[in-house]
């Protein structure tokens, strides 16, 4: 596998996501690019490895046992370029790095974006969204490498999706590259904005815990994290895991939390908001199953 990229064997994975959970993966490549992934994918599908994709880890809950198999992980598919105002980026570039990367030439459609953790690809598998923003607004296409392993363009308005969902959830399908439009705009107001911002979240979520984002979805027209507050469960634990105390739509790793302690959490977050007010909660993070 090492001519496909960096490889490294039997990793921990707790520094590999959000919540610093899971166990030991056998390996863990970082490609060196589109190709050299589709080769390590043949590689990988003719010897019977498992794998999975991993991005920063930061909307996933990675289960407790060892994964007997290979974790990818696109950092190394990071390239921006500009044309016409048409942005092709590839999914491993940090979200926040390619804010920044729009804003220094002058577009501040996705500002409302910054701040939240994770890689591109991951943001639009999950249509990341803030502040009234998503990342699918300004989305022109996406490239992805299919299950047959065979490059194709998919065109926004070929893509199922809608609120914190695509189709490209729990799929073996890989998105690899994006396009999208570049709108122009006040940069310094962008970036007053986006510091507002950050500091919204700061007085709100728990960002001083190991956390990966809101655990659910809001349903139409309510809040979860109200819900779960009136629910009263701010502060219920299970093993090392807690409802914030700061917002109830977070749990967070507060003594060496398992991957069980905050699926059972959510079980039980789940059960107790039925109960009150008939409310079927959805998850909006991913529960990882090897």
């Amino acid at each position: 596998m090492n001519e496909y990229g960096e490889v490294y064997e039997n990793v921990d994975l707790k520094k590999y996501n959000t919540y610093g959970i899971g166990s030991i993966s056998k390996y863990v490549v970082f490609p060196n690019s589109v190709d050299d992934l589709r080769k390590l994918l043949e590689y990988l599908n003719s010897n019977n490895i498992p794998w999975y994709i991993l991005g920063k880890g930061s909307n996933v809950i990675l289960p407790d046992d060892n994964f007997e198999g290979a974790i990818i992980k696109l950092d190394k598919l990071n390239s921006y370029k500009v044309e016409n105002d048409i942005i092709t980026v590839e999914a491993g570039i940090s979200l926040s790095v390619f804010i920044q990367n729009l804003l220094k030439d002058g577009y501040t459609n996705y500002a409302n974006l910054f701040g939240i953790p994770g890689l591109l690809g991951g943001a639009i598998i999950g249509n990341a969204g803030a502040y009234g923003t998503s990342i699918f607004d300004n989305l022109l296409s996406v490239t992805i490498i299919d299950s047959e392993n065979k490059i194709r363009d998919v065109a926004k308005e070929d893509i199922d999706f809608s609120y914190r969902y695509t189709e490209f959830k729990n799929k073996k399908i890989i998105i690899v590259e994006a396009q999208f439009q570049g709108i122009k705009g006040d940069v310094l107001v962008a970036k007053k904005e986006i510091a507002d911002n950050l500091a919204k979240r700061k007085s709100t979520q728990p960002l001083e815990y190991k956390n990966a984002g809101s655990v659910f979805k809001n349903p139409p027209d309510m809040a979860a994290g109200k819900l779960i507050e009136q629910a009263g469960l701010k502060g219920t634990s299970i093993g090392g895991a807690k409802v914030s105390l700061k917002h109830a739509n977070f749990i967070i790793n507060f003594n060496n939390a398992k991957s069980r302690d905050i699926i059972d959490l959510i079980e039980l977050i789940k059960r107790e908001v039925h109960k009150k007010f008939n409310v079927e909660l959805q998850l909006e993070q991913i529960r990882v199953i090897w």
